[in-house]
């Protein structure tokens, strides 16, 4: 390999920046970036970019290597299916630090368990940052009719260090080597969640002071993109300290709750989520790391009156998607790129600030799995973990298959497509039937999006392109399938409420930065105030060049109006938490900001952009 000792140099010396805890607002003070550029001098040792003639940011796979792994030897994993406390009773958490049982109010002290009261009292002005002091939950007693009641399920859940096996041939073997992760595990543990149930989580930060050469040991994990009181969403300036613990609620209320009554409109439902790590400036090392993991929600029970309609994880029931018992055919699959050093160490690059790419492209933490499949309808819900790679999906075979939901939101009616595009926190469920292929049958899941930078995919398609999942038909007997393919699914909901503000929001570069209206973030800034019940319509605009910006909008889902002025792709005409902002586009969309107060933050999901200031933060008062 070209330069491989000045390579293995220059990715220790990385780790040795990112233990230090450096941000990139410290490497511009220390003049070891380009004011212009925002990447690091190309000085030998110090930037991957000073080993090739051009000073151009190497490509993984092409001119960086991550050391050779065997394809289709490890099954695919399961997501850990998380459970509640034992005997879902409070009584029994962890208390530990000082802290206290699960309260509608924060509980602790500042010399206990409860970074809540370390956050406020180091920031005083989050004291008064949602409706109540002390960031005490909204929507838990509080006699405002949004859900209202105590929590029903109990978790709790830990971040920490252990030791991960990204693929037996890797250089550690089935020592595996040190990462981050909630519960010991990477991804982190599946949710399984109802509308209807509120449920509680208590998350501990067990992580140790001495990062993975990349990381910091302060978190705050977002649920995205669940309609959560701010409090509990995950904000990137909420600290969850080292050694302490921070309680999320989480109402499970439909949103508009507040217009609607009960537990509002089940037209508004969300589906399948994720919860990743949002520290401010840390946000791409931590999900790196493995801070991250799924949630998916259900339907309240008879949400609809019609009995054919509904989500219940049930495939007897409503819409009768697959499910299985044990979930066994309703199946998360979290990809996530990675790149090795020479040694097979994780490596986190800080070489250029455009995003982080890697040559080896895991499902559920391993390289290169393969999944025994029966005959028979899987929901397959599809999660692009990041941190800057987007996905142009298709199989080997050129089956087509049924997209039935985007972002987590069930689409109007199913769509059917050859492959799909994925940005990065996108998702999408799709339905694969395997009933029509015979026991043995291959088929291989592709990406054929080539992209050799953060700047997003070139346009091309690879050919046959990467190899990242191997189905294998069986000739396992599985009873009857009951599940289906209805003709309609969630109808939308009624988006005529009168607009009451209009705002542009352009993400582009300037100065070195990743910016938003020509402004980096800045933590006190408040970028709009926007009253609670209204209606805005937005414009988001990509400033230019060839980058790709997938923006999030925390709290709410979105509607495009248009795209490019235009109407959206099929599988984009539902509604939304994350817009795939191509190269030079512009965007309108319908928004809505109900029930609950407090910060929320929009920014780009390219997270290395995200830490590097292009995120802004609006209150709903």
């Amino acid at each position: 390999m070209k330069n491989e000792k000045i390579i293995q140099q220059t990715m220790d010396l990385h780790r040795e920046i990112t233990k230090e805890g450096l941000t990139r607002r410290d490497l511009l003070k220390m003049g070891l970036l380009s004011a212009g550029t925002g990447m690091l001098l190309p000085i030998s040792g110090l930037s991957l970019r000073a080993a090739w003639a051009d000073n151009s940011c190497p490509v993984p796979g092409k001119d960086i290597f991550s050391p050779p792994t065997r394809p289709w030897v490890v099954e695919l994993p399961r997501l850990v299916e998380k459970q509640t406390v034992l005997n879902n009773d409070p009584a029994v958490f962890d208390i530990g630090n000082g802290g206290g049982l699960p309260a509608p109010w924060a509980v602790g002290t500042m010399t206990g368990g409860d970074s809540k009261y370390r956050c406020c009292e180091e920031n005083p002005e989050l004291h008064f940052a949602t409706p109540y002091p002390e960031l005490d939950h909204q929507g838990w007693g509080k006699g405002l009719g949004l859900g209202n009641q105590p929590p029903q399920k109990w978790y709790e859940m830990r971040a920490k260090q252990f030791n991960h096996v990204w693929h037996p041939d890797m250089p550690a073997g089935s020592a595996g080597q040190a990462a981050w992760g909630f519960d010991g595990v990477v991804p982190g543990p599946m949710f399984r969640t109802r509308y209807g149930e509120p449920h509680f989580t208590r998350i501990h930060n067990d992580l140790p002071q001495k990062n993975l050469g990349f990381g910091i040991n302060q978190i705050s994990t977002h649920m995205h993109n669940l309609h959560t009181p701010s409090e509990s969403d995950g904000n990137p300036l909420y600290v969850n300290h080292s050694g302490h613990y921070w309680d999320y609620h989480y109402p499970n209320v439909y949103a508009g709750v507040n217009q609607f009554g009960g537990i509002g409109d089940p037209n508004e439902a969300l589906g399948t989520l994720w919860y990743h790590d949002h520290k401010l400036d840390f946000t791409s090392q931590n999900v790196y790391a493995g801070l991250a993991g799924m949630n998916c929600i259900y339907d309240a029970w008879g949400a609809y009156a019609d009995p054919n309609m509904g989500d219940y994880g049930d495939e007897t029931k409503g819409w009768r998607l697959p499910c299985g018992n044990n979930y066994e055919f309703d199946v998360g699959l979290v990809f996530h790129d990675r790149q090795f050093d020479p040694n097979g160490l994780d490596f986190f690059p800080l070489t250029c600030f455009d995003g982080a790419i890697g040559d080896k492209i895991t499902v559920n933490g391993k390289i290169q799995p393969f999944m025994p499949v029966k005959k028979r309808k899987y929901r397959f819900r599809l999660l692009n973990m990041g941190p800057s790679r987007q996905y142009e999906w298709f199989f080997n075979n050129g089956q087509p298959f049924v997209v039935i939901a985007n972002d987590g939101n069930l689409l109007p009616a199913p769509v059917l497509v050859k492959s799909i595009k994925q940005s990065v926190a996108e998702r999408f469920d799709i339905i694969v039937d395997f009933s029509q292929f015979q026991p043995g049958t291959e088929i291989i899941l592709l990406n054929r999006a080539e992209q050799v930078n953060g700047r997003g995919p070139t346009g091309n398609l690879l050919s046959p392109g990467q190899q990242v999942l191997k189905f294998i038909v069986t000739s396992d007997a599985f009873g009857v399938d009951e599940s289906r393919i209805p003709a309609k699914l969630r109808p939308l909901p009624s988006i005529t409420q009168a607009v009451s503000q209009k705002r542009t929001w352009k993400f582009e570069r300037s100065g070195g930065e990743w910016v938003v209206n020509g402004k980096p973030f800045n933590r006190d800034v408040v970028s709009a105030t926007i009253p609670e019940g209204s209606a805005e319509q937005w414009t988001i605009i990509n400033g230019g060049g060839s980058w790709m910006h997938p923006v999030h909008i925390h709290y709410e889902e979105h509607r495009y109006l248009s795209y490019n002025r235009a109407t959206p792709e099929p599988t984009a005409r539902g509604r939304k938490d994350v817009i795939r902002l191509d190269a030079n586009a512009q965007c309108e969309i319908y928004m809505r900001f109900r029930d609950y107060k407090g910060l929320y933050p929009m920014h780009c999901h390219n997270v290395v952009h995200e830490d590097h200031a292009m995120m802004v933060m609006f209150k709903i008062v």
